[in-house]
């Protein structure tokens, strides 16, 4: 088995295991899923089949590729909390009976027809294509992606009121995301600071965890976690990885950590084959987080955010709201938390594909909506938000800034 996974490479994704503090064990939840279906050959992509011209197929070979996908999503997708991996028996049928009405179907209709079939509020969940005029149907509208910026992933901005910007949080840029925990330091010390994580998509949550655990000094509820492992989730993320290297969008310094990751995957999906095991989960919840600094902040920050503050940088928000001397300021987020750890999968006859999360995330203080993100504790917008922001944090009155955190008052 291990020689049908050789070289296959995985992205970082969120990895939450390895933090300090009071964590309980995690439960093991084996599912109904026991057969390894598709097979290894079908599940394996290369990053030129994501970007094939897509197929019209007959009837008989869409309802294949049907059984495919609700194979996979039996096998690999965690769902947000209370939805089923995929949907009732009589909504199946429903869709077996509209395929088998027309003789032929094109990308398009196809795409379609499964996005509405098993679509969840899941802000990473999609359906489309390659090719000339690629397609991605989204299960939840997206907003538009801000513009690139010829700028480094992160900058701290010194002054009166120091700002932190974190444009992302992704692994491939490792090397500055690393430096979080001591610039956090910096802040710890400062009377009063903005955190900027307007048009960050999110990444490796690993990095925002580290950083908020060096800001704060308390304990801090863990994000609640729910974990799908399978053969077909890891060779997902497998896919998903080949495709993001094929397209250049990781760095030479970065590539040895996704090696090293892609080998502990590998090696648990061929775990999995050899004991013929199918879907298990992995649940974390109730656990602490132990804040690492040796004081509460001297001052007060401002975290702030937009529509563009999506995945990780949310999770970054779910727990940045429970530390004393934190306000979160802004524009309500993006609204795609509830599943990462993102895998991907080609049908073989349409050559469609699929992007769906193994991995399900809960906000520990229940305030989060997958479709509506996070509401921010006082409403900022405009030109000048970064200039509100800083005046926010160093001179609105103590009593106004609680009662914004508490919702009941906007300070300005």
């Amino acid at each position: 088995m291990r020689a049908l996974l050789h070289g296959g490479l995985l992205a970082l994704g969120l990895t939450l295991a390895g933090c300090a503090g009071s964590r309980g064990s995690p439960e093991r939840n084996p599912r109904a899923s026991t057969a390894l279906t598709p097979s290894f050959a079908a599940l394996v992509a290369s990053p030129s089949d994501f970007d094939a011209e897509p197929r019209e197929v007959t009837a008989a070979l869409a309802e294949a590729d049907l059984d495919f996908a609700l194979d996979v999503f039996t096998d690999a997708y965690a769902a947000p909390e209370g939805h089923a991996p995929v949907p009732p028996r009589a909504r199946i049928d429903e869709a077996r009976r509209v395929i088998r009405s027309r003789a032929i179907w094109s990308p398009f209709e196809l795409a379609t027809l499964l996005r509405d079939l098993l679509r969840a509020d899941d802000g990473h969940l999609a359906f489309g294509y390659g090719g000339e005029r690629p397609l991605r149907l989204d299960a939840l509208p997206a907003p538009p992606a801000p513009p690139v910026i010829a700028a480094p992933p992160v900058e701290l901005v010194e002054g009166e009121v120091p700002v932190l910007v974190v444009r992302t949080f992704e692994t491939a840029a490792a090397a500055a995301l690393a430096t979080l925990p001591r610039l956090a330091e910096r802040l710890r010390e400062a009377p009063a600071f903005v955190v900027d994580l307007r048009g960050n998509r999110g990444g490796n949550y690993t990095f925002a965890e580290r950083f908020l655990r060096a800001l704060a000094h308390g304990p801090i509820l863990a994000l609640g976690t729910r974990e799908v492992q399978s053969v077909t989730a890891a060779l997902g993320r497998v896919n998903a990885a080949k495709r993001r290297l094929a397209r250049g969008d990781v760095p030479p310094a970065a590539r040895g950590m996704f090696l090293e990751h892609i080998t502990r995957l590998e090696g648990l999906a061929a775990d999995h084959a050899a004991r013929g095991e199918g879907r298990v989960e992995i649940v974390r919840k109730g656990e602490i987080l132990q804040g690492m600094a040796p004081a509460p902040l001297v001052g007060r920050g401002v975290v702030l955010v937009d529509r563009g503050c999506a995945s990780a940088c949310e999770m970054f928000v779910a727990l940045a709201r429970q530390i004393p001397g934190l306000l979160v300021a802004g524009e309500r987020t993006r609204g795609s938390m509830a599943v990462g750890e993102v895998a991907s999968f080609v049908l073989p006859r349409s050559r469609l594909v699929v992007t769906l999360g193994t991995r399900a995330v809960m906000d520990p203080l229940g305030d989060f909506d997958e479709t509506r993100g996070f509401v921010p504790d006082l409403d900022l917008a405009g030109p000048d938000t970064l200039v509100e922001a800083r005046h926010v944090a160093a001179f609105v009155p103590a009593s106004a800034w609680a009662a914004a955190k508490a919702g009941t008052k906007k300070p300005r």
